[in-house]
Formats: C-alpha cells, structure tokens, sequence
C-alpha cells in the first residue's frame, strides 16, 4: 500500500502534500456540534420530502462512468430547474461534500456530485477519491449533465450549472470557469483555487461572461486572499464575495454553509432559474 499523504492549504491557501497521517485525519473535521447540525438538517430534510429517497435521489447511473454521487430533487413540482454541480476534495467522497449542500440550495436546484476515480494508495474500505486529470473531469460532468436530464425530461435545465468545488475540486472548479466562464458563470469555490485567478485570469473570466464568485474559507489565510481576489474581480465588474471561519480549518462544514447563505443567495439572485428576490426587495420567502 502507498503512503498516505495529508492535503492541506498553505498560508495563503492552497494545496500541498505536507507527509504521512493517520487514517483519522483524512476526512474534514466533524466536531460534535457539526454532528448535531447535520442531524438536524437531515430531518428538516425528511420532513420536507416524506420519501428518504426523494431527499437524497438514488445513485444516478452515468455512462462511461461511475454513478454519480447524491442527486438532490429539486423542490419544485414543475419546470426545468437549474444545476449544481459538486466537486469534492482530493482523499474526500463526493456524499461528505454533497451532505452539506442543500443547506444553500433550499430545493431550487438538482446537485449533481461528480463521483471521480477511487485512489489507489488506500484500502477499498476507506471510500476515497480523487480527480485523474481537468478533461475526465469536464467529460464526467458533461455525461452527468445528460443523464440527469435524460432520467427527468422537462425538469433539468442544465444550461450554465453552479460549480461548487472543495479543495482539489474548487482548483478545477475554478479552471473551468476560467476558461469558458460563458459556461459556468457562477462559483462557489471553498478552500482552494487562490493561485489560478491571476491579473489575466480574472479579466477573462469577467470580461468572457463569468457573473460571481463567493469563496468559502476555514482559515485566516485562504480568507485574506480571497478578499484580494475579490477586489481585483469586482473592479473588473463581476461580483465577489468571501465567508471566512477561521476556526473551521480545511473543511466544507457548519457553519460555513450557514454563514454563506446571505452570499450564495446574493449571487443567485440576478439568474431568474433560482427564484430568488434581489437583496433589499420585499419577497414571501
């Protein structure tokens, strides 16, 4: 068996390998209290939709790949609604990162939690995974993409999806959009991604059609930088925002998510798909 590797950020944020761990380290931590918020999520979840399984979605088969991770429905009875698109961490599982999502979508949109590739350096019975390289990646999300929509015709528009990345998925994530923000114009990038939006980056992603980014961070550092980057892309007229918990660590769990809402909902509310009123509007939510 290869060495286990830790993934962490750097000060300012970004990955590196920093040596051996425990296998206890490997996944993001979960304090007692995040245990009882997701708990509590989980039957806000249940009492919204009776039916487990129409909470969570069934694994959702995609050809060429392996199944898709949870296919959250969205709430509305009627009318295609919009996607977001989950990409987990390297040495995470796509269900850890997409457990934490419906707290911002609030059923207005499918999430569709690309799966990946096993690693190979760690027991089967671990359940890690990671990203081989950018355009399996893309590929797997455009395959996802169509059979999401293919499995519920009339209810997925797939046009445009949010692409909400972890770590090693937010540095794709963010790669993506980087490179055709006409196709995902929107992010919500947590932990990752600081050293692609260079000068350039940001003045293509902001002048080819890319609309917001909302950073979540769990340590000072990725929070520092992602407030420069935010100066650079709001100068250059897209919008941009950051959460920062610093004492979250290198993680994707409450209360980041709670403390993101306001944002994420702000930068939804100028695309019509998500029914969501402009901040400062009266609304019946």
């Amino acid at each position: 068996m290869g060495m286990l590797v830790e993934h962490t950020i750097d000060t300012p944020g970004e990955v590196r390998d920093t040596g051996p761990m425990p296998p206890a380290r490997c996944r993001p931590r979960r304090p007692a209290a995040v245990a009882a918020v997701t708990a509590g999520l989980l039957l806000a979840l249940a009492l919204l939709w009776p039916d487990p399984a129409a909470a969570r979605g069934a694994p959702l088969p995609v050809p060429g790949f392996r199944a898709a991770g949870v296919v959250e429905r969205a709430a509305a009875p009627a009318g295609p609604r919009p996607v977001v698109v989950a990409l987990h961490g390297n040495f995470d599982r796509p269900e850890w990162n997409c457990e934490t999502l419906p707290a911002l979508v609030q059923g207005r949109a499918w999430i569709l939690c690309v799966r990946g590739n096993p690693r190979q350096d760690t027991p089967k019975s671990w359940d890690r995974w990671t990203y081989s390289s950018r355009q399996r990646v893309l590929q797997e999300i455009d395959a996802g993409l169509a059979a999401l929509k293919a499995r519920h015709p009339g209810r997925v528009d797939p046009a445009t999806p949010l692409l909400a990345g972890f770590s090693l998925g937010a540095i794709y994530s963010a790669r993506f959009a980087v490179a055709r923000p006409d196709r995902f114009p929107r992010l919500y990038l947590v932990e990752g991604s600081h050293k692609i939006w260079t000068l350039a980056a940001m003045r293509r992603f902001a002048r080819k059609g890319g609309r917001a980014v909302l950073f979540g961070c769990g340590r000072k550092g990725c929070g520092a930088w992602s407030r420069r980057i935010c100066k650079g892309l709001t100068r250059l007229g897209a919008w941009c925002a950051e959460v920062t918990v610093p004492e979250l660590g290198h993680s994707y769990t409450e209360p980041l998510p709670t403390r993101a809402l306001p944002g994420f909902r702000e930068m939804l509310a100028a695309d019509p798909r998500w029914g969501i009123a402009p901040p400062g509007s009266r609304s019946k939510e």
